[in-house]
C-alpha cells in the first residue's frame, strides 16, 4: 500500500476531529453506526430491506459468499449503506466503517453487477480507493491514541476487541501497521 504523502496523518487527524465532534475522548471506542447517524448516513442490514423474497434475502446473507459484505448507494445527496446481516458485530462495525470511509474520502461509488451465481461484483473497482478506505476505517476504529491506551492498560486482545468492537485481525493489523509495539519496546525504562 503506497498512499499519497500525508494520508496516514490526515486519517489520524480526522479520527481525532470526529471523536471531538461526538464528545468522545481520543481513546474512546467509535461505533460505525453512531458515526453514520452523526453523518446522516442511513444504514440498513440486508434483513431490513423490504420487498425481497426469502430466497433473495438468503442469497444476500449467505455466509459462504464473500463477494460482498457491505455496499453504499447514493440517493440524490444522501447515502445508504447496506451490510450483510449474517456477519459478527465486529465485522458489521468494520464493513460499515469501511463504507463510511469511502463516503468521507469522496470516493466514486462503484457500479455493481450480479453474476448468474448471485455474486455481487463491482464493475469499476479501484484498489487504491479500497486501500484508502481500509486505512481510514482502521484508523477510525483504532487510532494511535487508542492503541497506546490498550497497551498502557495492558488490555488483553480479547478485552480490546470487545471494547472497540473489532476483530482480532483488525486489532493485530492496526498494531502492526502503526508500529505501536515496536515504538513502546524502544522507550527507555527508568528504574
Amino acid at each position: 500500500m503506497a498512499f499519497r504523502r500525508g494520508f496516514k496523518s490526515q486519517c489520524e487527524r480526522r479520527s481525532a476531529e470526529i471523536r471531538k465532534d461526538l464528545g468522545l475522548a481520543a481513546t474512546a471506542p467509535l461505533s460505525a453506526f453512531r458515526l453514520a447517524d452523526h453523518m446522516d448516513i442511513t444504514v440498513w442490514s440486508t434483513s431490513e430491506i423490504k420487498g425481497l423474497t426469502n430466497e433473495d434475502t438468503q442469497n444476500l446473507n449467505n455466509p459462504n459468499d464473500d463477494s460482498w459484505s457491505a455496499l453504499t448507494m447514493r440517493m440524490n445527496t444522501s447515502h445508504l449503506v447496506v451490510y450483510k446481516d449474517a456477519a459478527s458485530l465486529a465485522r458489521k462495525n468494520s464493513v460499515v466503517m469501511h463504507e463510511i470511509s469511502h463516503i468521507t474520502l469522496g470516493h466514486e461509488l462503484a457500479d455493481a453487477c450480479i453474476l448468474e451465481d448471485g455474486s455481487l461484483v463491482p464493475s469499476n473497482f479501484s484498489q487504491d480507493q479500497e486501500d484508502e478506505a481500509d486505512w481510514l476505517a482502521g484508523t477510525l476504529l483504532l487510532p494511535r491514541p487508542a492503541l497506546m491506551s490498550i497497551r498502557h492498560q495492558k488490555l488483553s486482545d480479547q478485552r480490546a476487541q470487545d471494547l472497540y468492537s473489532v476483530s482480532r485481525e483488525m486489532l493485530h493489523w492496526r498494531v502492526r501497521m502503526t508500529g505501536i509495539d515496536y515504538q513502546l519496546s524502544r522507550r527507555p525504562t527508568w528504574r
